[in-house]
């Protein structure tokens, strides 16, 4: 039980580490290709961030799937 732990958790920062990684990139890009500012960003960023229902600088992915998709 315990390696399978391990093992899960060792899949699951590695996964983190490619959307981390994905993020970065995607954000590089459109900043520097003036597709948005950074004060867009962070108000974005700010509204994301509300959209779970609490501002804590992270989703909660549970209260998002159970909502229906914003159009």
């Amino acid at each position: 039980m315990a390696d399978a732990l391990e093992s899960r958790v060792t899949q699951l920062e590695d996964d983190l580490g490619r959307v981390a990684l994905l993020t970065r990139a995607l954000i590089d890009a459109v900043l520097k290709k003036g597709l948005i500012s950074q004060v867009e960003l962070a108000e974005m960023m700010t509204k994301a961030d509300l959209s779970d229902g609490t501002q804590d600088g992270k989703l909660d992915l549970g209260t998002l799937r159970q909502r229906p998709p914003n159009p």
